[in-house]
């Protein structure tokens, strides 16, 4: 498939995911759903061509997730989530095991999601101990989206100087199992729960990744600085609608928001010339366009009066997932920048 016809494709399907967007976060994302992305190529996006993917550029997986997450945010979530998982195998020198999952990871006949985001917590909450050759994860990982939809998960645990990351089925049972689904205020219908793991065994075959934790820190500091495009997505969906409603608002917020878009995205490509390059400014934009993301959802909802409270109405769905985009994928650092925008705006 060609990258025009990638785009295509994703385009309408993002346009025949926007109506049910509500009632897909009432009732929960569902499987065939995400099969449907997946036959269109866009499991595979970032995949290597050898295993079946794409290999596109930034700019095409950007485009996509765009579409994705301004037509319907929880579906778009769940995909999000097996992306990572995909790069990070591609990269994993564990041959074999990329060898076994990569290509029904970019057919998405595989789907797979993450649990992890505890390491970036002083004290990660689910831990590995060393038996001979094998490691024993043990703790409860706060966060997993898509459980009951994926078939693999990414879980991630610690020892004192490492990090270590293993790919094993995304299924309740001894060792593995959800400790109870989120009620959250966005994105409800991701089935995202938190994730027991009771002494899971995990052989030297199912490690992707062996780092020190301070080298993995460095890194994920400089990967989570940069803007995620569901944040536009977002944003340019609610602004599209704003221009019907608000337009002399809507000019200057749009202006704003394509501002900040490129230099976010110009910002993402550069190639940095050391450890922590450039991650402040970075930061910066990143808070920027978070906050904007809620002014112009913000901006919506007033524009539409009382009938924007309406669960039926994509207004108050957009300015709860802007609110979530506060949160999301936040490390320290992302948080500092984003109160110290807000505390400037104030000054």
């Amino acid at each position: 498939m060609s990258t025009t016809e990638l785009l295509e494709a994703a385009r309408a399907l993002g346009q025949s995911l926007a109506p049910e967007a509500g009632r897909v976060e009432r009732e929960g994302v569902e499987r065939a759903t995400l099969d449907r992305l997946a036959a269109a190529g866009l499991y595979g996006l970032t995949g290597p061509a050898w295993a079946g993917g794409g290999d596109v550029p930034a700019s095409v997986y950007r485009k996509v997730a765009e579409w994705l997450s301004g037509a319907d945010g929880n579906t778009w979530l769940v995909w999000f989530q097996h992306h990572p998982v995909v790069k990070m195998l591609a990269a994993s020198p564990n041959t074999d095991l990329a060898g076994r999952y990569l290509p029904g990871l970019c057919a998405g006949t595989l789907q797979a999601g993450v649990a992890f985001s505890h390491l970036r917590n002083p004290s990660p909450s689910v831990t590995a101990t060393a038996e001979g050759d094998r490691w024993r994860f043990s703790g409860t990982q706060p966060w997993c989206t898509g459980w009951g939809l994926i078939d693999l998960v990414l879980v991630g645990a610690a020892t004192d100087e490492e990090v270590l990351f293993a790919l094993v089925p995304a299924e309740d049972g001894p060792a593995v199992r959800c400790a109870g689904e989120l009620s959250l205020a966005a994105m409800a219908g991701t089935r995202t729960v938190a994730l027991a793991l009771d002494g899971l065994v995990v052989e030297p075959a199912d490690l992707v990744l062996r780092a020190p934790r301070r080298d993995w820190a460095v890194a994920d500091h400089a990967r989570s600085a940069n803007v995620q495009p569901s944040v536009f997505g977002i944003a340019l969906a609610a602004l599209s609608s704003l221009r019907q409603t608000g337009a002399v608002v809507a000019e200057p917020l749009g202006e704003a928001l394509h501002d900040v878009r490129a230099r976010a995205y110009r910002l993402a490509d550069e190639e940095p010339t050391g450890p922590g390059a450039g991650v402040d400014e970075r930061l910066e934009t990143a808070a920027e366009a978070i906050l904007l993301g809620v002014e112009v959802t913000s901006a919506l909802v007033t524009s539409l009066g009382g009938k924007a409270m309406v669960l039926s109405h994509p207004a108050q769905r957009w300015a709860r997932e802007a609110m979530f985009h506060l949160v999301f994928a936040q490390t320290g650092a992302l948080r500092s920048a984003t109160l110290a925008a807000v505390a400037g705006a104030r000054g």
